[in-house]
């Protein structure tokens, strides 16, 4: 998994969010700092002032004594100063947390990535690390650190020195009187270290729930197809649903647990009863004022507040430090094979020969299963060699194990006679192209994909290898040419037209080492012809490994070798290789050579469309096989477009409506709030019941927690099931791409709920409604007992309101992040799908005939309506029958299954099912009786078993194993140690491509749809 410098699991401290400060970030943090402290301290500041101003007023006996009048006006004074100086730090506190915060998280992000980046591919296969976890750690949780940094650490370390200077200011008024109260003092600071200690454990727990959310939501996004293909929406909402159960009761705790560490400031009562009591003692002794003593008080009573008000920041700390504790076991982890590293051999020339000397090894993942079983395998300099064999025979891992994405356990592999171990990694790699079996392009143009392969390539250099590719002529004919954006994971491309792209990128490198594994298997035939003499020549003078199943690609090699079982059973050329009957190699090649038989004897022109009739639908692996040898064609260029759907202006009012099943609990936390804001100005009135801070705060903040929790959740699960109600073209938006949708679903839901809940355990800021109501109560019961008891006085200090506001509307930044979050949410709530699944009107017949027709069908996909895809098409296919739709690559045959899917709807005609229109049927009901086998075969995080009754959750074992005893899968499942409970890696990373398609097509087989439709 990496491993990491220090040789403890670094522990989850809050100091861990300033570990990756440099020097100007310190400097700024210092300012910030003192800007912090000076703003807390101006607090006690002025109430030493006015302590001495109550002295000066209540000293008088008389309106005409002008040295009272002095008196007042040098602390009035005094007290402008304070403002002045208050203003400053205020001023600076702000710039320079906010200036550090934004520094130091785009720091992280960078390193957190470039990290990622660095990492092996051992550390991806064993790890719990996923896409979803990178998007997320990237967004929130960096936006989490900022977040502490900018906002949450000035405040907290401002209200901390409040609570200081308010207790230094006491012992300079008055050290007697202060060392009776001191102690009792203590009793508001354990409950919050208490409480710091269990949010960390929640914290963490909750973490881990959302992580496991964001997966199940990054899984389901990015193979959405597959999804709405096996009618799996309800399946993703469920597994969704249950995470968020989980983090609802962690809130909940989160909730009681605040509010008992906050309402334990009641004991500040207890503190004022001590102090009167030995106050008035004091008093008549005549050694203290009364001025002083009322100061003493407040001071207590402001500074206890000031910790009350910090102690809810200490959650933020908490998750703060699991983030930071993520991202820095990331930064830190040092993989095995670290190709960042500038050490090892660079050798001057390369000749390229290449040789495997008694290779044994095993993925890190499945340590149990040998791959390798002394692997001796010897490429000559300038030769080709192809290696053929079953799936999951070891083919391609010899591929992997060149490029040191993994270590052999024993025995060398040697380039020109030099251990690769010993040379330079990104030196090694840049000696190399490879073009892989499933083609991995960028949500980029098709220029930048290609340009990957070389730095600074220039437009000729571009265009050239694209021509040797046979690529330039379909990108030339696209609207925006070499500028097409390709999609997220290439899916606006076929799958022949990827796979050129692959290409072109691996022979811009001119490397003189090609790796080859299934270069062609997604290409037509006319343009397999086409590319492979590319390959052909561009392979001359260069050492080629070639991984293939078909004999018509490997004919051609030097070398042939026949892997099975980890060995190297035979090897030699194509025409020594067939002498022996009993061979493995001419084993191969009959069966292929029967297969090529058949399918000449259908033989039809590159635009022509094969029907081929049976009796019933046979599904065998070998016609599964052959199937794929047929392509797909996806879609787009780039364009954006504006829905026209009118959405309600999102209001505060709406997302209320949605906490409106809580109304009981934001009565109770609202009652709570206000009885905690009215305890101050009614402490002259109760001061024997202190008790009463205690049960307000343990009200209000629970009751929030409850109304906060419940929103997030809600807000979280009706956007996940409105999305999965959007048309599959929704989805080819790069704006609505799987790592955009589930960022939004995560950080909008816990934005949205912020505005209106600060108690929401996942919101980014505090309890600003519980605040705001705070404030507004102490504010109005404050203003009417200073009304009754002086009320021309009252009049004259009601501009102290000011600062009160000002706290309560600390929450501007928050509300400006919650708007455009509530909007996001209202957007996508209110969005209409244009081919709704919930639509109950549809049509849902128990079966069906399974006639198909495409009657003169127009169809252009939305992102590139300028492209006609299909003019006029018809097609009819009889119930029962077997149709091969073949063509050149992008030709539409893809299209055509999108269009029976009912991924997208025709712009003209009309698509039937027995002779109705496929736009009466409900579109889950109608997608039941279809079975889906895509080109490049998506599998789902999890175990093998759970991967194929995907497409019926209620199946029984036998029936799993009979379908994947049908797909030909069964064998190798139960070769693998863990059996049918293998797990499958992140999108089947752990299988094979062979061993993936065999999971699908079982997956479509238990089913048992009517229709079967492979690409």
């Amino acid at each position: 998994n990496g491993r990491s410098n220090d040789s403890a699991a670094p522990s989850m401290s809050v100091w861990k969010v300033f570990k990756y400060a440099d020097h100007v970030d310190m400097l700024t943090m210092a300012l910030g700092t003192f800007g912090s402290i000076a703003e807390g301290l101006s607090v006690p500041a002025a109430w030493i002032i006015w302590a001495g101003l109550a002295n000066a007023i209540g000293s008088g006996s008389s309106h005409k004594d002008d040295g009272i009048t002095t008196k007042i006006n040098k602390e009035v004074t005094y007290f402008l100063y304070l403002a002045a100086g208050a203003s400053i730090a205020v001023f600076v506190e702000a710039f320079f947390w906010t200036r550090s915060g934004e520094r130091q998280a785009s720091r992280l992000r960078r390193k957190f990535l470039r990290a990622v980046l660095r990492q092996d591919a051992q550390f991806f296969d064993t790890s719990s690390v996923d896409t979803a976890e990178v998007v997320n750690s990237v967004t929130n949780d960096t936006l989490l650190i900022q977040d502490v940094l900018s906002e949450k650490v000035p405040f907290f370390i401002m209200n901390i020195t409040n609570f200081i200077g308010s207790c230094a200011a006491t012992f300079y008024l008055s050290w007697r009187l202060t060392l009776v109260t001191f102690p009792l003092v203590t009793l508001l600071i354990i409950p919050g270290l208490i409480y710091g200690k269990f949010l960390m454990r929640l914290a963490s727990n909750m973490h881990a729930q959302y992580k496991r959310a964001g997966t199940i939501v990054g899984q389901a996004l990015s193979s959405i197809r597959t999804v709405y293909s096996f009618t799996g929406e309800y399946n993703v909402i469920n597994k969704y649903s249950s995470v968020l159960n989980a983090t609802v009761k962690l809130g909940l705790k989160e909730g009681l647990a605040k509010g008992l560490a906050i309402g334990s400031n009641g004991f500040i009562f207890v503190i004022w009863a001590a102090m009167a009591l030995y106050g008035s003692s004091m008093v008549m002794s005549h050694a203290i004022t009364a001025g002083r003593i009322l100061s003493i008080g407040l001071l207590v009573t402001h500074g206890g507040m000031a910790l009350a008000i910090a102690l809810p920041n200490l959650k933020y700390f908490s998750e703060a430090a699991i983030a930071a504790f993520h991202i820095s076991k990331m930064i830190d982890s040092v993989p095995e094979i670290d190709h960042t590293e500038e050490t090892g051999i660079v050798l001057e020339k390369v000749s390229g020969e290449v040789q495997f000397k008694n290779v044994q090894f095993t993925y890190p993942s499945r340590p149990e299963t040998m791959i390798f079983r002394d692997f001796s395998l010897s490429v000559p300099a300038g030769h080709s060699m192809a290696l053929v064999g079953a799936s999951g025979s070891g083919k391609s891992t010899t591929i992997l194990l060149l490029e040191r994405f993994y270590n052999p356990i024993s025995g060398e592999i040697l380039l020109d006679g030099v251990n690769i171990q010993t040379l330079q990694l990104k030196w090694l790699r840049s000696q190399m192209g490879l073009v892989s079996q499933e083609p991995t392009l960028f949500a980029t143009s098709i220029r930048e994909n290609i340009s990957f392969g070389k730095e600074n390539a220039t437009m000729d250099e571009i265009t050239t290898a694209a021509m040797a590719a046979n690529a330039h002529s379909f990108i030339t004919q696209l609207p925006q040419g070499y500028d097409t954006q390709v999609g997220e994971r290439g899916v606006q491309m076929s799958g022949g037209q990827k796979q050129r792209i692959a290409i072109a990128r691996a022979m811009l490198k001119n490397p003189p080492i090609m790796l080859l594994d299934e270069a062609t298997s997604a290409l037509d035939a006319e343009s397999e012809h086409i590319v492979q003499d590319a390959l052909d020549k561009a392979s001359k003078g260069r050492t080629t490994i070639v991984v293939a199943h078909r004999v018509s690609t490997v004919r051609a090699a030097d070398t042939i070798a026949v892997v099975q079982d980890g060995c190297v059973i035979e090897s030699g050329g194509h025409h020594e290789l067939i002498q022996n009957p009993s061979g493995k190699y001419a084993a191969l090649v009959q069966l292929q050579q029967h297969t090529v038989k058949t399918e000449k004897d259908g033989k039809c022109t590159s635009d022509q469309i094969l029907r081929t009739s049976s009796r019933d639908l046979e599904i065998r692996s070998d016609i599964f096989r052959s199937m794929w040898k047929l392509y797909f064609y996806l879609r787009k260029g780039r364009i954006k477009y504006n829905y026209s759907d009118k959405t309600r202006t999102p209001t505060i009012y709406r997302m209320l409506a949605l906490n409106s099943t809580e109304w009981k609990n934001a009565a109770l936390g609202c009652l709570g709030a206000i009885g905690y804001g009215a305890h101050e100005s009614c402490l002259f009135h109760h001061s024997g019941k202190h008790v009463w801070s205690f049960v307000v705060n343990v009200i209000e903040h629970y009751n929030f927690a409850v109304m906060g929790e419940f929103l997030t959740r809600r807000v979280r699960m009706r956007m996940l099931s409105k999305i999965l109600t959007f048309e599959v073209g929704w989805f080819d938006m790069d704006e609505n791409s799987s790592g955009a949708v589930g960022s939004r679903l995560s950080k909008e839901a816990n934005m949205a709920s912020l505005i209106l809940l600060y108690c929401s355990v996942r919101s980014l800021v505090g309890d600003r409604l519980s605040l705001m109501v705070e404030s507004l109560s102490a504010v109005a019961i404050a203003c009417a007992i200073s009304l009754v008891v002086a009320w021309r006085f009252a009049i004259a200090m009601l501009g102290r309101i000011g600062r009160i506001i000002a706290d309560a509307g600390s929450m501007t930044s928050d509300i400006a992040k919650g708007v455009d979050a509530v909007k996001s949410v209202f957007v996508i709530l209110d969005r209409n799908s244009s081919m709704n699944p919930e639509d109950i009107e549809g049509l849902e017949p128990e079966k069906i005939d399974g006639n198909v027709e495409l009657r003169n069908v127009d169809f252009a996909y939305p992102a590139r309506p300028d492209v006609t895809v299909l003019r006029d098409f018809c097609l009819e296919i009889k119930a029962g029958n077997s149709v091969a739709l073949v063509g050149q690559s992008g030709c539409g045959k893809s299209t055509i299954i999108g269009l029976v899917e009912r991924f997208y709807d025709p712009l003209k005609g009309m698509v039937l099912i027995d002779h109705k229109d496929i736009k009466l049927f409900n579109l889950r009901c109608l997608r039941h009786f279809i079975g889906l086998v895509g080109q490049e075969p998506t599998l789902f995080a999890g175990s093998i078993r759970d991967n194929i009754v995907y497409g019926k959750e209620d199946a029984t074992e036998a029936e799993v194993i009979d379908a994947a005893e049908a797909a030909n899968a069964h064998g190798f499942i139960c070769h693998l140690e863990n059996g049918y409970d293998t797990n499958t890696g992140d999108r089947g990373l752990q299988l094979s491509g062979g061993q993936k398609q065999r999971i699908a097509i079982a997956r479509a087989i238990l089913k048992k749809p009517k229709y079967l439709t492979s690409r």
